[in-house]
């Protein structure tokens, strides 16, 4: 018999490298049968519902950011703010909106003057060389609240 990949049909014996891809993650459940953990046929019990990938207050901000991040690109015509100040690094990739002062150190996101708009290489260079940045006025290094 041809079984699927994942199949335990509830027998240890067919818990093996060939049958299950996650080999050894059969477990013995309350019904007293044994299943490889990801197996369709578990008790609904153990089904998982969908993921939230945002929580809701990220959720509940998201209008606002997009409106916000709207307003940013008008007032720098869509244009990099650091493509003349950092002209070692010539721009490419999609723009990003920026915070100066990070979120972890006390800024907003929701906050169109603490934001700027970076393209991917200036955004990328900024993490990455945080004291020159700072010196260049791209970010704020505020002490954390």
């Amino acid at each position: 018999m041809n079984k699927r990949k994942g199949e335990c049909e509830g027998r240890k014996e067919n818990c093996s490298k060939e049958n299950c891809p996650i080999y050894g993650s059969l477990r013995v459940y309350s019904d007293g049968i044994a299943r490889v953990y990801e197996c369709e046929d578990r008790p609904s019990s153990m089904k998982r519902g969908p993921v939230n990938m945002f929580s809701k207050k990220t959720k509940s901000q998201m209008r606002d950011r997009e409106v916000v991040r709207i307003e940013v690109l008008l007032r720098d015509h869509m244009q990099c703010q650091a493509k003349h100040i950092v002209n070692l690094i010539e721009c490419w990739g999609p723009l990003d909106v920026d915070e100066i002062i990070p979120r972890g150190r006390g800024g907003s996101h929701l906050d169109a003057s603490n934001c700027q708009v970076l393209c991917r290489a200036h955004h990328t260079w900024k993490h990455d060389n945080p004291a020159e940045a700072e010196r260049l006025n791209l970010t704020k290094r505020l002490p954390p609240q």
